[in-house]
């Protein structure tokens, strides 16, 4: 199969109006279309990430009884990611690969999208992809969606420039390559040697098509945070980075906020500074945030940083 584009990255949430407040605030998202569609019990808001050309955020909450409120259900009611979204040239074809690799995926209403996790199915439910081919605009049930004239964000945001990457923990970061580089022709562009840290080695995939990157990050060692998370829920999705422009004015923006951040380190590659930080998934509805700021292109670990093999 092939992914010819990553469209968005889906988050649902019980509280629509208090997250995309959050996205617009903090985070300087721009809301660009927003849905209520109650033959699909879903209503939700599409907003653009700064940077991201073609790449948007979307979020959705549940009106009633379906998909979506199993979801919050089965998370004791808590927000987070839900799925990554993306176009194909022929969802007859992923339906097809999708179905010789053991993985039978869900079909969205009238035939508009297909929906299934792309891990290896012996491992667990792993990230939840959502597929559409040409011609169909429609995969959160925004078919009745309506344009929203853009706003510019209230009082300082954490100046975003790009999302980055979009990182999975697996038991094996080599095995999960495989597999993605064989069902979707995802490129290995970066990976950390096996003893650079004590308690994870991680690895970056290209995925043709788009700007945004996969990394997988696997536990080493006794007492592995990677370990139990995956202890706790499986391979699914660990965090999601974006690029700031400045270091001091997204501090300033979480302290505005009151939103703290933790893990911070900093470092210098070539003779360029880069710093990163995490802020916890309870300031973000859901899903855990890597910020980094690089002071020159492609001295923080990342897409653009491949080894000498």
């Amino acid at each position: 199969m092939q992914i010819y584009r990553i469209d968005h990255v889906a988050q649902v949430t019980p509280d629509l109006g208090g997250q995309v407040a959050l996205l617009e605030g903090l985070f300087g998202f721009r809301r660009v279309r927003s849905w209520d569609d109650p033959g699909e019990g879903v209503r939700g808001a599409r907003l653009e990430i700064p940077g991201s050309h073609g790449q948007a955020w979307e979020v959705v909450a549940p009106t009633g009884d379906g998909p979506l409120q199993t979801f919050l259900d089965e998370h004791g009611g808590r927000p987070g990611l839900h799925h990554v979204g993306a176009e194909v040239p022929d969802l007859e074809t992923v339906r097809a690969d999708l179905e010789a690799r053991g993985i039978k995926p869900a079909e969205g209403p009238r035939g508009r999208w297909l929906e299934a996790p792309l891990s290896p199915p012996e491992h667990g439910p792993g990230v939840l992809w959502r597929f559409r081919g040409p011609g169909s605009l429609d995969m959160c049930g925004d078919s009745a969606a309506s344009s929203v004239e853009p706003g510019e964000p209230e009082g300082p945001s954490l100046g975003i420039v790009a999302l980055d990457h979009i990182c999975q923990a697996f038991h094996d970061r080599d095995a999960l390559a495989r597999w993605y580089h064989d069902l979707a022709g995802f490129v290995q562009v970066w990976r950390t040697p096996d003893d650079e840290h004590p308690d994870m080695a991680d690895l970056v995939l290209n995925i043709p098509g788009s700007a945004i990157c996969w990394e997988v990050i696997m536990p080493r060692g006794e007492d592995s945070f990677i370990a139990r998370f995956l202890d706790r829920g499986g391979p699914g999705a660990h965090h999601v980075t974006f690029e700031v422009a400045d270091w001091d004015r997204a501090m300033a923006a979480c302290e505005h906020h009151g939103t703290p951040t933790f893990g911070e380190n900093e470092g210098s590659t070539d003779g360029a500074a880069w710093r990163d930080t995490f802020i916890h998934p309870k300031h973000t509805g859901g899903v855990l945030v890597q910020l980094f700021w690089e002071e020159r292109p492609g001295v923080w670990v990342r897409s653009d940083k491949v080894p000498p093999r």
